[in-house]
């Protein structure tokens, strides 16, 4: 208890015996003095003296508090010197306590002071520097070749022994520092320069003065005023620097370099806080005890609030986070609700058309098959009220299953030939309740394929393809005659739009083009007495000639056999193949008569043909080959004429104007020349160049004959 006593100044015991809870009784001069020690400033011996016998003892700063007898050195502000080590007067012993007198004195103290002129450096008294610098070229300008550079030297502010970097705030900068960073800055104008420049040297001048030590930052300082803050303003800090969450990671915790033992170590503020070792500064100062509890009691409040605040932002988060989900909630039950009503419409919909089907089968309605008549006040307000919920709501299955039974009952009746549009009217009006998988809103058919999607049918699909396609189905197996197709025809090209198409690609792929290549493949040329091409050609609208394009094939085939045995004269063969000419290409067209065309007529011209300018009335050789003219093209025709007509002709006009002077009638050879020009040019050959060249050909002859004269003959 004697040293509890040390502590306290009442010297009471700080035990309490009733409650045996440690009792601390602090006086206002105990705060003073623990104020004082834990700024880091002892108590002052202030003694009464002139001005002219005021020294630098009275301005040293003296160490008070726990551990003064020598425990560690106090803490000076340090004072703007030189970049020389300075040395700290070592105080007298009338005004150094005794407990000060006992303490050793260290290096620094005990070093001896610079002499009057060492490191001088202004404009009174010349130093060794700046007549360094004047030897130079220095003019007292600033440095630089342009005079741009500082002109008082640097500056420098010691930090006390054994304190660490900003050690309880302690200000690193000079005041030469502070100055240039406020210019820099713009916090000082230009008139304020003008104004504080001769200050600053008069107070570096003063500093400057032999015999002066003390220096303007060791004058006594405003002590700074502590700032409290209050639990409101921590939490909103809290708030403010965003505490996370315990869903959150965590902040990185600072790293700090601790140099005040006797080796440098790296801690964080959390070991600070949690660290039960005091540090040095906390073993000079006083009442330890009292200042451990008071802290732990600070630290125990400052986490309880930034414990609250968490607590208090997860819970305005989980706040508004179910104030959204109940926000939700609600807009899922409205819209429930209001499904609801629609399900309730849409319920006593279907309750009109079951009574509608009742009494139309009461009637005998569903013989006429007439859906419209039925059904059409149901289906206006289905169509009407329920456009955007026919998928959602399966609307098209209501339809269905109301149309279905009637259109069952009516097709039984149904003539499909003779009637081809039979309830097409009613498909095409009621077409947006009757939905199909071209319909959705899907991907195109490459993507399909891709995904492998694989699709139901839809009920109007499936009443299609149960009701109507079985009709369509027989009718084409068992009454269509294939030298008749515009039934057919008329058929598949009304309901194409309003098909499903895989029905409609079933009847053509399944029904309709093996009949047509079944009738192809027992056509004969020679003995059918219909042409091929009075069935076949009306199919390309509706099938497209690439479907056809393996019965072209076929054809070709077939008459190339049947023309191996044929002579010109037939003409069924022109009226057989001329129609092919717009549908084959070009290409195959223009082979084929080459191969099975073109021999015969070059037959015919060659052995029975004569030019014969007394009798020329049998022209029919030449009639014969002159109808294939537009199927074949105008060159190989023109060389045709040019190599089995044109040859014997000029042969024949030689001969004629090689006879004798007298025998020969140039008359008639100009007649006969006539008569032949307006026979070719009458089929149209006056544009062919080959045939033109072998008629002035001959014109050249009959003139060379008769010495070159006028060419009037032409």
């Amino acid at each position: 208890m004697g040293r509890r006593k040390d502590y306290m100044d009442d010297g009471d015991d700080s035990s309490d015996e009733e409650s045996g809870r440690i009792n601390f009784d602090i006086t206002e001069d105990d705060l003073e003095a623990e104020m004082a020690g834990f700024a880091g400033l002892g108590q002052r011996k202030r003694h009464h003296r002139n001005d002219d016998e005021s020294s630098d003892e009275d301005d040293r700063p003296q160490r008070g508090g726990l551990g003064m007898s020598g425990l560690g050195p106090s803490f000076q502000p340090a004072t703007p010197q030189k970049k020389e080590t300075p040395t700290t007067p070592i105080p007298s012993e009338e005004t150094q306590p005794k407990s000060r007198l006992k303490k050793p004195v260290t290096s620094a103290a005990a070093a001896p002071p610079p002499g009057p002129g060492f490191g001088k450096f202004n404009a009174h008294s010349k130093g060794f520097g700046q007549k360094m610098l004047e030897k130079m070229g220095w003019k007292g300008k600033g440095l630089g070749a342009d005079g741009a550079g500082i002109v008082n030297p640097v500056e420098t502010k010691l930090r006390p022994a054994r304190m660490g970097l900003s050690f309880r705030g302690f200000d690193e900068r000079t005041e030469q520092a502070k100055y240039e960073d406020k210019l820099r800055k713009g916090e000082i104008s230009s008139e304020e320069e003008v104004e504080e420049t001769p200050k600053r040297r008069n107070a570096w001048k003063k500093t400057k003065e032999p015999g002066m030590t003390t220096s303007l930052h060791n004058r006594k300082s405003r002590k700074p005023k502590t700032v409290y803050k209050t639990a409101a303003e921590i939490i909103a800090d809290t708030e403010k620097d965003g505490i996370p969450s315990t869903q959150e990671h965590p902040q990185q915790q600072q790293k700090i370099i601790d140099m005040t033992g006797p080796t440098i170590r790296e801690i964080s503020m959390a070991d600070i806080k949690r660290t039960d070792s005091p540090t040095l500064m906390e073993v000079t100062t006083r009442l330890p005890e009292l200042r451990h509890n008071l802290r732990l009691i600070v630290d125990l409040a400052r986490h309880d609030l930034e414990n609250l605040s968490r607590e208090k932002k997860s819970t305005a988060f989980r706040m508004q986070s179910m104030q959204d989900e109940l926000s939700t909630i609600k807009q899922f039950l409205d819209k429930e609700q209001g499904q609801l009503r629609r399900l309730e419409e849409l319920k006593e919909i279907a309750r009109q058309l079951e009574k509608s089907s009742q009494v139309g089968l009461a009637t005998g309605a569903f013989q006429k098959g007439d859906i419209t008549a039925l059904f059409g006040e149901q289906f206006d307000l289905l169509e009407r009220d329920f456009s955007t919920d026919i998928k959602e709501l399966e609307i098209d299955t209501l339809v269905i299953s109301v149309w279905a039974p009637v259109w069952k009952y009516s097709s039984m009746t149904w003539q499909v030939l003779q009637d081809p549009t039979w309830g097409l009217h009613d498909v095409k009006r009621w077409k947006r309740l009757l939905t199909t998988n071209e319909t959705e809103e899907t991907a195109s058919w490459s993507s399909r394929s891709k995904t492998q999607v694989k699709l139901v049918c839809t009920p109007f699909e499936t009443m299609m393809n149960t009701i109507w396609l079985s009709k369509v189905r027989s009718a084409i197996n068992n009454g269509w005659d294939i030298y008749e197709p515009d039934p057919m025809i008329q058929l598949m090209e009304e309901w194409e739009p309003v098909l499903p198409r895989f029905i409609y690609e079933n009847i053509i792929q399944q029904l309709i083009l093996p009949k047509i290549h079944r009738a192809v493949t027992d056509w004969n040329p020679r003995t059918d007495p219909v042409m091929i091409h009075t069935w076949v050609h009306p199919w390309f609208p509706t099938l497209r000639a690439w479907r056809l394009s393996e019965l072209f094939t076929t054809i070709r085939h077939k008459l190339s056999v049947v023309l191996r045995q044929w002579h010109p004269s037939d003409e069924s063969a022109l009226h057989i193949i001329s129609p092919w000419k717009d549908v084959w290409t070009p290409d195959q067209f223009e082979g084929f008569v080459l191969k099975s065309i073109l021999p015969k007529l070059t037959l015919v011209l060659r052995n029975e043909f004569e030019v014969n300018p007394r009798d020329q009335q049998h022209m029919e050789v030449m009639m014969w080959c002159l109808a294939w003219k537009d199927l074949i093209s105008e060159t190989v025709f023109g060389q045709l004429l040019q190599h089995e007509f044109f040859t014997k002709w000029h042969a024949v006009l030689d001969q004629w104007l090689h006879l004798d002077i007298e025998q020969v009638n140039y008359d008639e050879i100009s007649q006969w020349y006539r008569w032949w020009r307006q026979f070719f040019d009458s089929y149209g050959f006056d544009t062919n160049k080959i045939v033109m060249q072998e008629f002035r050909k001959a014109l050249e002859m009959m003139n060379k004959a008769i010495g070159g004269g006028d060419e009037s003959l032409y």
